[in-house]
């Protein structure tokens, strides 16, 4: 809907409540291809200067899992690099951010994307 794609996409907040979920959400959001999760985070993709930065700011474990206010963390965090401030870990330059959540037990999953253009 947004008219966007993967390779758009300059730093993102990826649902990541567990470790096998994070490595499925970047297959399923095309930052890598089916199977190469692991070895896309093992090579630094996910990291400030990598091909997406991703949960820079520590991801949900980092912040308690917020449950509940998992989507509004994730947008605040994209909202913040989008306007440089990204605190201990800014993404240079990021213009468009996704923020993914899934919720309800798996139940359904939101994608939002910022733009600071």
């Amino acid at each position: 809907m947004a008219k966007v794609n993967a390779g758009d996409i300059d730093v993102a907040e990826v649902h990541d409540s567990f470790t096998s979920a994070e490595v499925i959400n970047y297959e399923d959001l095309g930052f890598c291809r089916k199977g190469e999760g692991g070895k896309f985070i093992a090579d630094g993709q996910t990291y400030v200067g990598g091909k997406i930065p991703v949960n820079v700011d520590g991801g949900l474990l980092a912040k308690g899992h917020p449950v509940g206010a998992t989507g509004a963390s994730h947008i605040i965090s994209i909202a913040k690099q989008l306007r440089n401030e990204g605190g201990s870990n800014p993404v240079p330059n990021a213009r468009l951010g996704l923020a993914h959540n899934i919720g309800g037990i798996g139940m359904y999953s939101v994608c939002t994307i910022l733009s600071a253009r």
